[in-house]
């Protein structure tokens, strides 16, 4: 038997004219994982990029700092038993990267669940890509860097994480993103949209 479960997020804050050093580079404190956990990651990521090339789209920094929240966070809901963008201490998305020091413009947050796949992260991409909030943040071009984050359950379910960035003080050209709290129900009971305050 297979399952798949996808859940997307975004925020749009204004704009600053003043640049933030926190998350805009590739050098987070990115803990050591397992070189198959890695390697899922690395390859979730390169289809994203070849989604995003093939939209015409620019391409994403793979930013150590946001892969240690994303890989946190797929590590929280294993450890914890769910699925959801906001963890049972009430923590959403955008709290988590704050606590990471990550400032940001505009951030998105998609997630992924599988398991009885033999590709999980083809998996994960292909369904994100088929419903429309997913793919959405997927090709926004507003972003400009991200990470991907995975956790391996003992039961074999694979769980994905992806953030998304553009660093404060850069310019936001993302008008479809919607400020504000509240949760859209997506086209089947296996994918919603969710859209959360910025920062």
């Amino acid at each position: 038997m297979r399952f798949l479960l996808l859940v997307t997020a975004a925020a749009c804050t204004g704009g600053s004219a003043t640049v933030d050093g926190g998350g805009g580079g590739g050098s987070g404190n990115l803990p050591d994982a397992d070189p198959a956990v890695v390697a899922l990651e690395d390859e979730a990521f390169a289809l994203i990029l070849a989604e995003r090339t093939a939209g015409s789209v620019g391409g994403l920094v793979h930013d150590d700092a946001l892969r240690a929240v994303a890989r946190a966070h797929s590590e929280d809901m294993v450890a914890r038993s769910f699925f959801a963008h906001v963890n049972p201490d009430n923590e959403d998305p955008f709290d988590r990267m704050a606590a990471a020091g990550i400032s940001f413009s505009t951030a998105g947050e998609n997630i992924a669940w599988n398991l009885g796949y033999s590709d999980p992260a083809g998996t994960a991409v292909t369904g994100w890509m088929n419903s429309a909030g997913h793919r959405a943040n997927i090709l926004n071009g507003s972003f400009t860097h991200s990470g991907m984050g995975v956790a391996v359950a003992p039961d074999g379910g694979v769980y994905f994480t992806q953030v998304f960035t553009r660093p404060l003080g850069t310019l936001v050209l993302a008008g479809w993103l919607v400020a504000g709290d509240g949760v859209v129900a997506g086209d089947d009971e296996a994918t919603s949209s969710w859209h959360a305050r910025g920062q």
